[in-house]
């Protein structure tokens, strides 16, 4: 048996969710094939692994990991993976396994929401800390709490282009933290980026793609006050917004991914090319983490 599990991108509100403002994600039709193999030597290199393994009580097995995406890229590899561990070696509800899948991603994080594992659990649009939709759980975490509903909406084509660096999440979310403790001017983006993806959510729904592109271009422009893009990343949104409708980091950042909203499809291929990097073309699904005996044709497809 194998769980398959979904990579998920965040279209608006990376890091302003952590302090409880909107975000809006999508769970993404490029699915990694997550096995749990008895193994004598049972050895795992992965802290969220070994984290996950030994909270289910499992020793002398290895866990395979089958996808295209590279960790570190932003499309919540370290959720999946636990999602997909918790999933293959128990039964559970979506919203039982978003919350577990979550405590054990925090305990090792010691920071970080939620919505990636919901995300990937429930798939679709999730809208979090938002108006509308409709109610799927809450979760609460110290003083915090995070409301996701679903958005019904139809999928949208992407391509998702990987900077070929990867970006800790643990170190990205505590430089904002640290912007974020500083006064006034961070609370501000915050509050702008919350905004945006309020107005994004209902572009969404609406299926207004030059609205949806233009609002990832606002989003990704307040993102970078908080020093999380680099150089590549900016190169590609750059080509995003020449050849498409918008494009945005995704994640953390600090490497890892970039959205685009595709326009030109041609012409973007062939920039993408010229730079030599990984490129995923793709839409979002409404089909979250699920359990399957016969292998699939094809995990996603990618490009470049």
């Amino acid at each position: 048996m194998a769980v398959y599990t979904p990579h998920k991108i965040i279209l608006f509100g990376e890091h302003a969710v952590v302090y409880g403002y909107p975000a809006l994600s999508a769970a993404v039709d490029l699915f990694a094939r997550i096995s749990v193999i008895p193994s004598r030597n049972g050895a795992q290199f992965s802290t969220f692994v070994n984290r996950t393994l030994n909270y289910l009580g499992l020793k002398d097995v290895i866990v395979k990991v089958e996808t295209q995406v590279p960790s570190g890229s932003g499309l919540g590899t370290s959720s999946m993976i636990i999602s997909g561990i918790l999933y293959h070696e128990r039964n559970y509800d979506k919203e039982s396994l978003a919350r577990e899948a979550f405590e054990i991603e925090y305990s090792v994080q010691g920071s970080g929401s939620p919505i990636d594992t919901t995300t990937i659990v429930a798939g679709g649009y999730v809208l979090t800390n938002g108006s509308g939709g409709i109610p799927l759980w809450t979760v609460e975490k110290d003083t915090r709490k995070w409301n996701f509903s679903s958005i019904p909406a139809k999928a949208i084509d992407l391509v998702i282009v990987y900077t070929g660096s990867k970006g800790s999440t643990r170190e990205q979310v505590a430089k904002v933290r640290k912007f974020y403790e500083r006064g006034k001017l961070a609370k501000d983006v915050m509050e702008s980026i919350g905004n945006i993806t309020s107005e994004g959510a209902r572009e969404v729904i609406r299926g207004n793609l030059d609205k949806i592109g233009e609002l990832m271009n606002e989003n990704h422009s307040e993102l970078k006050i908080f020093g999380i893009s680099t150089e590549t990343i900016e190169k590609v949104v750059s080509l995003g917004r020449n050849y498409g409708y918008g494009a945005k980091l995704t994640g953390a950042g600090g490497g890892g991914a970039v959205i685009i909203l595709p326009k030109d499809r041609e012409k973007l291929r062939a920039k993408l090319r010229e730079m030599n990097l990984m490129f995923f073309e793709t839409a979002t699904t409404n089909v979250g983490i699920f359990r399957e005996r016969q292998e699939p044709q094809d995990l996603g497809t990618q490009s470049g």
